[in-house]
């Protein structure tokens, strides 16, 4: 724990009496949660951020998509607008969000919409939405007004909810034990090379309850840089390179592209930091010889903007270190039964 957030100690104490009182009322059935006809599937943590809820959300649909009619709820986080709104052809990161209109440029056979009233969101996409078989709620775990068939809680392999404390002495959104709501665990950002004994340990660590599962993954890059153009990656070791990084943690790529024995400088914005003209124009002032490699998640508002340089993105995707097959059918069976 970071010592200089001992010193919030006493608001961290209030945070968990407002955070446990409100989940004991949902608890005790005093605050009532909405149940759909339609299967929910919810994709949360405990934590802030920064666990990969995206990528998980996009594999989800990435295997199921075809087979099933699907769409995305999320809140639409630092959107410009405000209530229910469905993605169309004119739709943005600006007015729906970068993560959802990342999910909505890529994959042209769900629905996506954002309300930061899920309820509300829910049945306005069954209103708008035909013959739609399940629908998946983005950053949901703390959003109890809905009632969920199959509750999805991500976590890293770095910083896991059980190490962690509640904010603001930590990143917690709620006590530890929240986690007992879930009803899948997915350790996320594992190393692609972990042991059968580190998992061991984690599955003890985790102590999960009977009707919880517990399941193992990674990240991997496309090693295609995507844009304007296309780039190998591997053609870069003698380039001079720049990252510009807006998400909430970063560690992965910065990884990823010293692996690659790249040699790079990077520029750090908060997570879902919204670019200006004036914050381009400096980057490339200042970067004018460098080739500018950022996310996926960044680059859905970046392109939006007049640039001067071509900038680049490496694409993600999360994959499963073991019991790849037990996950979809836990999918495929909230779905259809």
């Amino acid at each position: 724990m970071n010592r200089i957030r001992l010193i919030f100690f006493p608001f961290a104490i209030l945070y968990t009496i407002i955070t446990s009182v409100r989940n004991s009322l949902f608890n005790l059935k005093f605050y009532k949660s909405k149940k759909f006809k339609i299967p929910l599937i919810g994709v949360g943590n405990l934590s802030t951020g920064g666990t990969g809820k995206t990528p998980m959300v996009e594999y989800i649909f990435k295997v199921f998509s075809k087979e099933f009619k699907l769409a995305l709820l999320s809140r639409g986080f630092k959107r410009s607008t405000k209530g229910y709104v469905k993605a169309n052809k004119d739709s943005n990161s600006s007015n729906i969000g970068d993560e959802p209109f990342q999910i909505f440029s890529k994959f042209k056979n769900i629905d996506v919409a954002v309300d930061e009233n899920r309820v509300r969101g829910v049945l306005n996409l069954l209103k708008h939405s035909k013959n739609l078989q399940s629908i998946v709620l983005d950053d949901c775990f703390q959003h109890r007004s809905v009632s969920l068939k199959l509750n999805i809680l991500l976590t890293t392999y770095e910083s896991p909810y059980y190490k962690d404390f509640i904010l603001p002495i930590g990143n917690l959104r709620e006590l530890r034990a929240g986690y007992k709501r879930a009803d899948v665990i997915i350790v996320t950002k594992c190393p692609k090379d972990l042991l059968e004994e580190e998992m061991k340990k984690t599955r003890k660590d985790v102590s999960l309850k009977s009707h919880q599962n517990l399941f193992f993954t990674s990240i991997k890059y496309n090693n295609f840089l995507l844009g304007e153009s296309e780039i190998n990656i591997n053609d870069l070791s003698d380039s001079k390179v720049l990252l510009v990084t807006g998400i909430a943690n970063d560690k992965e790529i910065v990884n990823y592209l010293s692996y690659k024995n790249i040699q790079f400088d990077k520029i750090s914005f908060s997570d879902h930091y919204k670019y200006s003209l004036k914050d381009i124009k400096k980057i490339e002032l200042d970067f004018s010889d460098r080739i500018i490699i950022t996310t996926e998640k960044d680059y859905q508002k970046i392109k939006l903007i007049d640039k001067k340089n071509k900038w680049y993105y490496l694409q993600m995707e999360t994959y499963f270190l073991e019991n790849e097959d037990l996950f979809k059918k836990i999918i495929i069976d909230t779905i259809i039964k």
